[in-house]
């Protein structure tokens, strides 16, 4: 039996990964995943795969206030910034995005763990802060298959970790819907990775040539498939996941 292990997301894109008892899963995710991230002054994304200290820091919001926590124990907390600016981007898939500047406290500590002046910026709230679809999952025995040792699956970002079952097959539910707790996803493709998840997530200093060993085993970078949400629902550790057959979306 496949089963959540692992519930995790970041509302500051790059940040350490929170993890969670459960989740409510709606159209875009997991609620306000993604829904901040870093640009530096030429108004470019920030991600794990440049940048890898982002990960020294972590961010907390509940839809009223941000929360970040910094590595020299600080704290800075304030209210849900007003947009500002708005501004367009690449986003790291490759896709244009319109998002907006926000002003705060939070861009001083953050240029000061990252070494150059950076500011915090927002995503529309009709859209997800995520690359390509809302929802992530991986199998830690694909993890397994790699054969790198013992890696902490947080380098790899995902939104949901499953235990049980064998290595890969999360790839045989691609084109099928997966219920999970309440929840239906409709399995859509290969999770295509880059230099983040070379990357130690406790430290952002890269340790482990991943994609060579992607390639070696899978004959590709991919690890892990995205998901679209098909049915809203709370998913939980310990939930069991259950291909339904082909999406019917």
């Amino acid at each position: 039996m496949v089963t959540v292990s692992r519930l995790l997301h970041a509302p500051v894109k790059g940040l350490e990964l929170v993890e969670y008892p459960s989740l409510e899963l709606g159209p875009l995710g997991a609620p306000f995943d993604r829904r901040f991230f870093v640009v530096n002054a030429a108004g470019e994304l920030m991600g794990s795969w440049s940048h890898g200290r982002l990960c020294l820091m972590r961010a907390e919001y509940d839809g009223v206030t941000l929360t970040m926590h910094f590595p020299d124990g600080s704290v800075v907390s304030a209210p849900d910034p007003a947009l500002g600016e708005a501004i367009d981007l690449i986003w790291d898939s490759d896709e244009p995005t319109t998002a907006h500047l926000v002003d705060g406290p939070w861009a001083a500590g953050l240029s000061e763990v990252l070494g150059e002046p950076v500011r915090l910026a927002r995503v529309n709230d009709s859209t997800g802060g995520w690359s390509a679809h809302a929802v992530s999952l991986i199998n830690v025995a694909s993890i397994a298959a790699l054969e790198q040792g013992p890696l902490d699956e947080r380098r790899f970002r995902m939104t949901m970790t499953l235990s049980g079952g064998v290595a890969f097959e999360e790839d045989d539910w691609l084109g099928q819907d997966v219920a999970i707790g309440s929840a239906v996803l409709a399995v859509r493709s290969a999770c295509e990775r880059c230099v983040a998840t070379t990357r130690d997530p406790r430290t952002g200093e890269r340790d482990v040539n991943t994609l060579r060993a992607m390639k070696a085993v899978r004959g590709a970078p991919n690890l892990g498939v995205y998901c679209d949400v098909v049915t809203p629902g709370r998913v939980s550790l310990g939930d069991e996941a259950r291909p339904l057959g082909p999406s019917a979306i």
